[in-house]
């Protein structure tokens, strides 16, 4: 155990197996690869010839993660309450331990020893005010597959979980309400060491208001009320886009009133505009009070008419009334849907051509109707508080060779698209965080368009195309892993406060929570990357 000034304790997970590395692959030459930022800033040598790239090990990966410690200016107490805690895992075999750099801002940072697959850090608060994001960076063979998760240990209502990610040029988050009882907050932490700005846009259910210009100092953070952009609307569905700086944005839903069962929620930023999506899996808390799930869709380029199917374990299908909902171009609209308390289930969001029937089904390209936004709002089993899930996209990609939507690189395959499911890349490490201390938790495996066969930790699980299933998921660390073929495959880790009875959790049943905290989705983190042509501005990604 070591203590890090600022940071608190690191704790590694123990003597253990040596993790497997997913995939081995003999180069003929060594390129030098880094991936920074933005997805990904790829340096080459200039030398590199036509062709088809060659496939190289990733250099470096830089993480951003949410810091709930940030305290809100003329608040007493941080954003989210309860002690915070880093979960930090390699993907690929180290030879030993790995070196990972944790640091409140992007300059600086302390060095911290990563045991085999995996160890985990206690956050002390920062000073007040604070940068709202940590860093997490890796070099050589800390970099390949490693992720991170940030887990507080909450209220009454179980804890918040956050997956790190690469800082993002856009960000989509859709639901939460500014109306009268609800407030809630928009994080922007600029981890660059020059000004940012992003630009704020926010669809609601009435007329669209004129986006507004953030500007966040470089390592600092600003937090604003959602209200301030969109007062007093039932639905938001909010688009950052960043111009200048590298910004992690994330939001907190809350209630306006203040005390210790509050139950504030991490709000999950969304997969960009698509004409076909995924939300979930998840898992609806069985008893009182009686669901109450909203799905929220918004359509930024035009109007659209979606279907809504469930996926269950027995299959899919499409309650009556979501066969063809309409969405206001520019607006945003909420769905009741009928999702079942107990077993597992997702949704299946596809958008539908203006001559497509209701009941056709989606071409293998996603349908040809106009692309949609969607977040699930879910019935936490806490009265008159929802738990967010976002969404994935199964889009395929245009054909170019580790580049997103975007046009921004991002390693073998598309982090949104159809073949990086978990594990569906062969060079994609999975790693499935331990469920919170306290707390209860599973993990969700969803198969929306063809068989999948999963693999957790040597486990294997046959899935049916759009069923979902439950399955445990490691009760301590260090984190599982998950590999599978077929697909695609989304994956989520579900996680909240734990049944007042019932078994601890240490065996192969899943211990399901009785309240609903938390939904993160599971990315596959890139072992390998295509070396594109070389990059002659490296600061190019980042405008």
């Amino acid at each position: 155990m070591t203590d890090h000034p600022g940071l608190g304790r690191l704790r590694g997970p123990g003597a253990g197996p040596r993790s497997r590395s997913v995939r081995r692959v003999v180069l003929r030459t060594v390129v030098p690869l880094a991936v920074v930022g933005l997805g990904g800033a790829f340096l080459v040598d200039e030398g590199a010839g036509p062709g088809v790239p060659p496939q190289v090990s990733i250099g470096v990966r830089q993480l951003a993660c949410p810091d709930p410690t940030i305290i809100q200016p003329r608040a007493r107490d941080a954003v989210l309450p309860g002690s915070v805690r880093l979960d930090v895992t390699l993907g690929a075999e180290a030879g030993g331990d790995g070196q990972v750099r944790v640091a409140p801002a992007a300059s600086g940072g302390v060095g911290v020893s990563v045991r085999e697959r995996g160890g985990w850090l206690r956050l002390a608060p920062q000073d007040r005010g604070g940068t709202g994001a940590r860093l997490v960076s890796g070099r050589g063979a800390s970099a390949a597959g490693l992720a991170a998760t940030v887990t507080t240990s909450g209220d009454g209502a179980g804890p918040a979980l956050a997956a790190c990610a690469p800082p993002r040029a856009r960000s989509w988050f859709a639901g939460p309400s500014t109306e009268v009882g609800r407030d809630p907050l928009l994080v922007l932490a600029n981890l660059a060491d020059i000004p940012g700005q992003a630009s704020v846009r926010v669809l609601t259910d009435g007329p669209a208001a004129p986006g507004q210009d953030v500007n966040v100092a470089p390592g600092h953070a600003i937090v604003r009320r959602l209200a301030a952009f969109a007062p007093e609307a039932a639905v938001t569905a909010v688009d950052v886009q960043v111009r200048t700086g590298r910004l992690l944005t994330w939001m907190v839903d809350r209630s306006s009133a203040r005390g210790p069962f509050a139950a504030p929620r991490l709000v999950p930023a969304t997969a960009p505009a698509a004409r076909r999506l995924v939300l979930g899996g998840v898992v609806i808390p069985a008893g009182p009070p009686a669901p109450d799930s909203t799905l929220v869709l918004a359509a930024p380029e035009g109007s659209a008419k979606v279907r809504i199917s469930v996926l269950t374990p027995a299959g899919p299908h499409v309650p009556p009334g979501l066969a063809g909902v309409r969405v206001p171009a520019a607006g945003v609209t909420r769905v009741s849907v009928p999702l079942p308390a107990g077993p597992a289930s997702a949704l299946l969001v596809e958008s539908l051509g203006a001559e497509e029937p209701d009941g056709a089904a989606a071409a293998a390209g996603g349908g040809g109707g106009a692309p949609v936004v969607a977040e699930l709002g879910l019935a936490s089993g806490w009265k008159g508080v929802r738990t967010w899930a976002g969404a994935t996209r199964l889009e395929p990609s245009d054909g170019r060779p580790g580049l997103d939507g975007y046009s921004r690189g991002v390693g073998l395959t598309d982090p949104d698209g159809p073949s990086a499911g978990a594990g569906t890349a062969a060079d994609a490490v999975v790693a499935v965080p331990p469920v919170p201390a306290g707390a209860a938790g599973a993990l969700v495996l969803t198969a929306p368009l063809g068989p999948v066969t999963a693999r957790l930790d040597g486990t294997d699980m046959r899935l049916r195309a759009g069923s979902v299933t439950v399955v445990a998921q490691p009760t301590r660390p260090p984190a599982a892993r998950l590999t599978a073929t077929g697909g695609p495959l989304i994956a989520t880790a579900i996680a909240g406060a734990p049944p007042t009875a019932g078994p601890a959790g240490a065996g192969p049943r899943p211990r399901l929570p009785r309240i609903l905290s938390a939904v993160i989705p599971l990315r596959g983190a890139p072992t390998l990357v295509d070396a594109l042509p070389a990059v002659a501005d490296p600061g190019l990604p980042y405008r």
